[in-house]
């Protein structure tokens, strides 16, 4: 057990200075025997580190030059460990606008999904969490939970195990997003009433069976978003 939490130990502290670019992409990581060392860990725990880092693409094994860090391309980035190191080092705007990308192209398909198959109890508890997150403005952390789950509400009513199963994937990285949006809004008092606004539009768009407009109104959502992100770049 003991080799083990090491092993995650490690695997966590050089995946992060991986993604937060400590370590960069064609750098060579020590040898098995320096790491063991330079971390005072047997050399069982860095083989089995660079073993669970390789398996996530962040590294791999070069004849003659040893062990060093793949192209971002290759990551493994729907990994949740991966997920989350990205969401914890610094706050990276350009990663959470990436988020926001992605966001862009399902959570409007999820939303017409919804309208499409909700049931009473999915409008039902979609409500619920619109009224929950309408309670929650001026607590950023409350904001950021309640804005999750009035989003998840809306994936598990599209019917759609993988929408859902990414979402949930997300967790970490999407309850980051939503810190940064909630912290840029603070000061921005119309864009938080615009924002607020657009998903009650969407609730009632999905409430109504009216795909079209849910669809539109995510979208606009997303849109949003990504503006309050842009105009707060550091």
């Amino acid at each position: 057990m003991a080799i083990y939490n090491l092993t995650d130990q490690l695997i966590h502290e050089l995946g992060k200075q991986i993604i937060n670019g400590d370590l960069k992409p064609g750098d060579t990581l020590p040898k098995v025997e320096a790491l063991s060392e330079i971390h005072g860990v047997s050399r069982t725990v860095v083989r089995e580190a660079y073993k669970a880092l390789a398996t996530r693409r962040l590294v791999k094994s070069v004849p003659k030059l040893g062990t060093i860090v793949c192209p971002r391309s290759e990551w493994q980035w729907w990994d949740a460990d991966v997920l989350t190191w990205a969401s914890n080092e610094g706050l990276n705007r350009n990663f959470l606008l990436k988020l926001n990308e992605i966001g862009l192209a399902v959570e409007p398909v999820a939303a017409k999904l919804a309208a499409k198959h909700a049931t009473e109890e999915d409008i039902k508890h979609m409500t619920y969490c619109y009224n929950q997150l309408e309670k929650s403005l001026g607590d950023k952390e409350a904001w950021a939970e309640t804005d999750y789950y009035f989003h998840k509400s809306i994936y598990d009513a599209s019917n759609n195990e993988l929408l859902v199963n990414m979402m949930q994937m997300l967790f970490k990285a999407q309850l980051e997003y939503r810190y940064m949006t909630i912290s840029s809004m603070n000061n921005m008092p119309d864009t938080t009433e615009r924002y607020l606004k657009l998903h009650k539009d969407v609730l009632i768009a999905i409430s109504s069976k009216d795909e079209r407009t849910a669809y539109q109104k995510m979208y606009e959502l997303q849109e949003e978003l990504a503006i309050i992100l842009t105009q707060t770049e550091d």
